[in-house]
């Protein structure tokens, strides 16, 4: 009978063992790193799981019986979208366009979301890679109505100007996006529309146009030129003609009053000016020859 106690202890001490071995294997501590939220949920050995609440990490929920957490990722991704050859975008005049848009975007970062998508966008992976969610989840729900938005909200631009309104592009494509997933568990932080740019074809023909307009615009400053130059030489003879003009009647004027005043009797006087205290003065007399004339000093 003494030795009942003893045994009675070994079997609690075994049965205890065993207990404990089983809720270490049965137990688990979730967490959740910085940049990613984890799904916490039961696993009862009997019954359904059940939902028991979202860690925000950096976090873990400690030792707990039969529990266990699916981490998803709510740090922003960014994904490009191609738009080149047969997938090119229409702008208004039908130009074909190729070009990429840009998004980012992220789960949101609180319980309520991130229970939403777990529960209502099938937020499981069988491998359960957070990177994988996130991309599976963008193929899903986001890149389609991304494109189809790029492609409506370019639409309403001719393709020569749609490089010069990309961030009025970019703008609305963002408020687009927002507004369609505001009520999912997605939140689109920024868009942003690359160049475009039309097909080479078109490229070529812009280029030639553009010499070409180059080379009228020249050919039409060197005709003005010529103009000019032309206009400048007729006023510059206009000038010259008018000044040789007014030369003449001036010259005239003067000869006029010269003439007023040349009577004979003045050329005379004049005359007798001239011989005033020479030494000498030769007159001729008829066909007789010159007289010698002793001047009166």
């Amino acid at each position: 009978m003494k030795q009942l106690p003893a045994a009675m202890s070994v079997l609690v001490i075994l049965v205890l063992g065993i207990g404990g071995l089983t809720f270490l294997a049965n137990s688990n501590n979730v967490r959740a790193s910085a940049g990613y939220a984890s799904y916490v949920y039961s696993k009862p050995i009997v019954g359904r799981s059940e939902f028991k609440g979202v860690l925000i990490g950096p976090a873990s929920s400690g030792l707990r019986w039969r529990l266990s957490g699916q981490n998803v990722s709510i740090t922003p991704f960014t994904y490009s979208e191609k738009f080149d050859g047969n997938t090119a975008i229409l702008a208004k005049d039908k130009l074909p366009l190729s070009s990429q848009a840009h998004i980012v975007w992220r789960l949101k970062p609180d319980e309520a979301s991130v229970k939403q998508f777990m529960e209502e966008f099938g937020g499981w992976e069988k491998t359960g890679d957070p990177d994988e969610i996130a991309k599976q989840a963008y193929a899903q729900f986001i890149m389609e109505p991304f494109r189809t938005v790029t492609r409506s909200v370019v639409a309403k631009y001719t393709g020569l100007s749609v490089n010069e309104s990309l961030p009025e592009i970019s703008a609305a494509i963002g408020e687009t996006m927002k507004d369609m997933l505001s009520k999912t568990p997605f939140e689109i932080l920024s868009v942003v529309m690359g160049n475009a740019a039309p097909p080479q074809q078109v490229i070529d023909a812009i280029a030639t146009k553009v010499a070409l307009n180059q080379t009228l615009e020249q050919k039409s400053i060197e005709e003005e030129i010529a103009t000019k130059n032309v206009e400048i030489e007729r006023k510059n003879g206009e000038a010259s003609g008018a000044k040789a003009a007014a030369e003449a009647v001036e010259r005239a004027k003067a000869i006029s009053s010269i003439s007023a005043v040349l009577t004979p009797s003045y050329i005379q006087y004049l005359g007798m000016e001239n011989i005033r205290g020479a030494d000498r003065v030769y007159v001729p007399l008829g066909g007789a020859s010159p007289q010698l004339v002793l001047p009166v000093k």
